[in-house]
């Protein structure tokens, strides 16, 4: 690439980057300006407040859900987790019973032989 053509580029870059920021100041103050309008009338303020008040009660309301719904699904795997503990003791002594059994069958079959 010959230096013309990286200076060409350097230049295209820096006029983008000079025109994203003149676009995005421009907006700022667009914004900056349109919400001090709204913000001026006493009506537009208490609307806003009480926007912000819904959106904060439907937040609380959400989040209280789903702690009841987790609550509950905690609850219903801590009942299956008994179960399943219960069941495995039962096939541990089970299992026990088995084993000791056996080995006194090995025991008695090694005193016979």
């Amino acid at each position: 690439m010959t230096n013309q053509n990286q200076k060409k580029q350097d230049d295209q870059k820096r006029f983008d980057q000079a025109a994203a920021a003149l676009t995005g100041a421009v907006v700022g103050a667009g914004v900056g300006i349109a919400g001090a309008v709204i913000l001026s009338d006493k009506k537009n303020r208490e609307k806003i407040g009480q926007v912000m008040n819904d959106v904060k009660n439907q937040a609380i309301n959400y989040l209280e859900d789903v702690e009841e719904k987790t609550g509950d699904k905690k609850n219903e795997i801590e009942k299956e987790l008994l179960k399943d503990k219960k069941i495995a003791k039962k096939a541990v002594k089970s299992t026990k019973r088995t084993l000791v059994n056996v080995v006194k069958d090995a025991k008695k079959f090694t005193h016979l032989n």
